[in-house]
């Protein structure tokens, strides 16, 4: 069951660390009595994201029907008008949203996603399916014999990258560092020094491997992005979209993965029912993991008309934050949502990759990437065991675990 709430404002990037995931407690207090409430600002919670302000309130939907309605109405509410994140960006940062896959006006989304459906499509990943088994076996190679790693870094993060570069075509020597680029990206709000700007670098990565396969093209997602004409992308939207994947799936493989550890050990009677039968019950509980922890928690939407949402009336401007975690604890959904249950027979409607027109369009490569990676871990390491308290990310963005070391039975 989730803890009292103690807070009443969502932009406390400290909720998560201190709640160990979403603040639940508030967003069942909001669904009871308040569920499209109005979130004001607080002048002291700064954004982090360059180029953006934090100067007006914004309505918070904590029903999964409301978040299902707004998601898949693009006319009324919109991902374009004012960006897809709850800050409000300036110019510049707008024109960068705007040019990204996920703020792009409804008819040039459409073009963009047609070139970029092809490679995630069910022929294709049947394709790459051995290529990620392999890369998830030689990973768990690399701590098996040690009997202790952090898991974060040790094995979530590597899969998720390793099959990016793999589907971008990026050559094996860049990899490495594509791998530190998106662990500094996805850590967007951690207060941390850095040496290196990583979206520069990612778009410099970007950039010249376009070149190369301008050269010579091959069957790489970029390769296809370069030379396709049907969807008029500049080298910038390019970037853009590199960065996305490189974020997306990098975030929600790699924080499901270390999310889905802690809870079995938090859980021992669902793991062991894990154990029992892991082909018969891996994939449902990777669903509920997905349901229960919402790694992604929020995306905006801009009213585009005056409107309702649940009874309530919604001015044309004002933003919207699509509370993910919140609408996959909806009990008028999900019976008994605080309780996890990798038997659970409707954990697939789960809205952790959104839905509509902007539904994560790598959702079917995670689950691939998480069965994968999390078979070979209760297979061959099954007596893990946390060695110390995980670390959670402070971040109004991302349910994440940042540290969870681990020990182990060597092989």
């Amino acid at each position: 069951m989730p803890r009292t709430a103690t807070y009443t404002n969502i932009l406390d990037a400290d909720i998560f660390p201190m709640e160990r995931g979403a603040p639940h407690g508030l967003f069942d207090r909001w669904r009871e009595t308040d569920p499209v409430h109005w979130n004001p600002v607080v002048p002291t919670y700064v954004a982090t994201q360059p180029d953006s302000t934090m100067t007006k309130g914004f309505w918070v939907l904590t029903r999964y029907q409301d978040v299902f309605d707004v998601s898949r109405d693009q006319d009324r509410f919109s991902s374009y008008e004012d960006g897809f994140v709850i800050w409000d960006p300036g110019q510049e940062e707008l024109a960068r949203q705007r040019a990204n896959m996920m703020g792009m006006l409804p008819a040039d989304h459409s073009e963009t996603k047609q070139v970029v459906l092809p490679a995630f499509a069910p022929k294709a990943l049947n394709t790459l399916g051995p290529e990620i088994d392999k890369l998830a076996q030689e990973i768990v190679d690399e701590v098996v014999g040690q009997g202790t790693c952090e898991f974060v870094f040790d094995v979530a993060s590597k899969l998720p990258v390793y099959t990016f570069c793999e589907l971008m075509g990026i050559p094996e020597e860049m990899r490495s560092r594509v791998v530190d680029l998106g662990n500094a990206m996805a850590d967007v709000e951690t207060p941390r020094p850095l040496t290196f700007n990583p979206t520069l670098e990612l778009f410099a990565i970007s950039e010249k491997v376009c070149e190369q396969k301008r050269q010579h093209p091959d069957g790489s997602l970029l390769s296809t992005l370069v030379h396709d004409k049907s969807a008029s992308l500049d080298q910038m939207n390019i970037n853009l979209l590199f960065l996305v994947f490189a974020i997306a799936g990098h975030e929600t493989t790699r924080s499901t993965a270390a999310h889905f550890m802690y809870l079995m050990k938090s859980h021992p009677e669902q793991y062991q029912l894990l154990l029992s039968d892991i082909d018969k019950h891996l994939e449902n509980a990777i669903e509920e993991v997905l349901r229960y922890t919402s790694t992604t928690t929020n995306f905006a939407r801009t009213a585009t008309v005056d409107t309702e949402i649940g009874g309530q009336h919604v001015k044309k401007g004002d933003k919207i934050y699509l509370s993910y975690a919140a609408a996959n604890r909806d009990p008028a959904v999900f019976d008994e949502p605080h309780v996890f249950d990798i038997m659970r027979s409707n954990a697939r409607k789960h809205l952790a990759f959104g839905t509509g027109p902007h539904v994560c369009i790598g959702a079917r490569l995670a689950r691939m990437e998480l069965n994968a990676l999390l078979k070979q871990v209760v297979t061959r390491i099954p007596d893990f065991q946390m060695a110390g308290e995980p670390q959670w990310l402070r971040s109004i963005w991302f349910n994440a675990i940042t540290q969870l070391p681990i020990t182990f039975t060597p092989a």
